[in-house]
C-alpha cells in the first residue's frame, strides 16, 4: 500500500463524498430457477424417482427433469451441503443411502422438535391469541394448499405445501434454527410407497395438518402433540401400505 507523504493543505474545505453506488440487483430469475430445481429434485428424491444406487451427472439430471443445467448444478451442491447428496469426483452426484432404521431415527428426532413447538403455539393461542394470528394464518394456508394439491393428485404441490407447513410450525414454535434442522432431516427421508397409493397417503396427511391447525387454535395441546407426531410418520405409513 503506497501512502502519500505530502502534508494536507491548510484550511481546505472538505469535499463532499459522492453517494455510494447502489448495490447490483441480483436477477429475480436466478434464485427462482434454483429454488424450482430444488423443489423438483427434492420431490424426486423423496418419492424414489431418483435411485440411491445411481450416479447422476448434472447434465443428465437436468435433461431428465427438464430443467436448465446451471440451476440443477446449484441445487445439487446445496443438497451436498445439507448431507442429502454426495459428490462423486469426475462423475456426478449420488444420494446418501437412507435405511429404514435411518428413517425411524429421522422421524424420532423431528418429533423431539415438533412436540415442544406445537406446545408453545398452543400456549400462545390460549394466553395471547392476537400474537399468533399471523402464524396460524400461514399454517392454515399451507395446510389448505396441501389438501387441495392432494385432492388433485399433485404430489409435488402436496410435498411443497407440506414442507412449508412444517417449516412454519417449527419456526413459529421454536425458532429458525429448529426449523432448519427439521427440514434438513426431512429432506433426507425417502418415501418407498408405490405411486398408486401416494394420493391416498397424501390426502390423509394433508387432512391431519388441517386438523392440527384447529387443535392449536383451540389450545388442545395434548391432542395436537399426538397428532403432529403421527403426521411425521407419513413416510412410515407410505412404506407400510
Amino acid at each position: 500500500m503506497i501512502r502519500s507523504e505530502s502534508p494536507a493543505p491548510a484550511a481546505k474545505r472538505p469535499t463532499p463524498r459522492p453517494a455510494p453506488a447502489p448495490a447490483p440487483v441480483r436477477p429475480e430469475s436466478a434464485p427462482s430457477l434454483r429454488e424450482h430445481a430444488l423443489i423438483v429434485i427434492r420431490h424426486a428424491i423423496t418419492t424414489g424417482d431418483l435411485a440411491e444406487d445411481t450416479i447422476y451427472s448434472a447434465a443428465g439430471l437436468a435433461k431428465q427433469l427438464g430443467i436448465s443445467l446451471s440451476p440443477v448444478r446449484e441445487a445439487m451442491m446445496s443438497l451436498v451441503t445439507e448431507g442429502t447428496v454426495e459428490a462423486v469426483p469426475n462423475r456426478g452426484f449420488r444420494l446418501v443411502p437412507v435405511t429404514r432404521e435411518d428413517l425411524e431415527e429421522i422421524i424420532r428426532i423431528r418429533a423431539l422438535l415438533a412436540d415442544p413447538a406445537v406446545e408453545a403455539l398452543c400456549s400462545r393461542a390460549v394466553e395471547d391469541p392476537t400474537s399468533c394470528e399471523a402464524a396460524l394464518g400461514d399454517l392454515r394456508r399451507n395446510a389448505e394448499d396441501a389438501l387441495a394439491a392432494a385432492a388433485r393428485d399433485d404430489t409435488i404441490g402436496f410435498m411443497t405445501a407440506d414442507r412449508m407447513f412444517h417449516e412454519h410450525l417449527l419456526e413459529y414454535g421454536l425458532g429458525r434454527r429448529a426449523a432448519e434442522i427439521s427440514l434438513r432431516l426431512r429432506d433426507q427421508s425417502r418415501v418407498f410407497a408405490a405411486h398408486s397409493i401416494a394420493s391416498v397417503v397424501d390426502s390423509e396427511s394433508a387432512q391431519q395438518i388441517v386438523d392440527l391447525v384447529g387443535l392449536i387454535e383451540a389450545g388442545r395441546s395434548d391432542e395436537a402433540r399426538a397428532l403432529v407426531v403421527d403426521n411425521l410418520f407419513y413416510f412410515k405409513r407410505a412404506v407400510e401400505r
